[in-house]
């Protein structure tokens, strides 16, 4: 007989967990889903700032492969007519400036060339139109950068003196 109390006791509380089991789960989902909402922009902002760091290394890659060129003629310094002669100098045999043409981390188009007084290349921009994350704190040399409004204002360019 006591066996019998016990077992239909726990019949009913088994009864009463299982009926409570659905809500806890839907909170759970809800709790979750909340979770994964609030993940998904600062994954996209975190995916952004590391666009911006690469865009900031390969510029950098850029203005010093032009300035590399610049310099490799002992007395008749001139710029690039082209990305083609920093991968591979049309005046030296095996010569190189720089070690491959990056693409433009930003934004999916080719970067924007910035023509130099004389002819030649002076220096690359990106063609994004969108609003940088970063705003200060840019390596020496990229000081002006904390004025621009979008990363075509990003402009790396090899100025001879500098």
């Amino acid at each position: 007989m006591v066996r019998g109390l016990i077992a239909g006791k726990g019949r009913a509380s088994r009864r009463h967990a299982a009926g409570l089991t659905y809500p806890v789960v839907l909170i759970a989902l809800m709790v979750m889903s909340l979770q994964a909402m609030t993940a998904v922009p600062l994954s996209s902002t975190q995916a952004q700032r590391e666009r911006e760091s690469e865009l900031l290394f390969r510029g950098q890659a850029y203005r010093q492969a032009i300035q590399s060129y610049y310099y490799a003629l002992p007395g008749a310094p001139q710029y690039p007519a082209s990305i083609e002669d920093l991968l591979r100098d049309p005046r030296f045999p095996m010569r190189r400036h720089l070690r491959q043409a990056y693409a433009d981390p930003v934004s999916a188009e080719d970067w924007l060339l910035i023509q130099a007084p004389g002819g030649g290349i002076a220096g690359i921009a990106s063609a994004s139109n969108e609003t940088p994350l970063k705003t200060g704190h840019f390596p020496a040399g990229l000081e002006v950068f904390e004025a621009a409004s979008t990363y075509r204002d990003w402009q790396f360019v090899f100025v001879p003196g500098t």
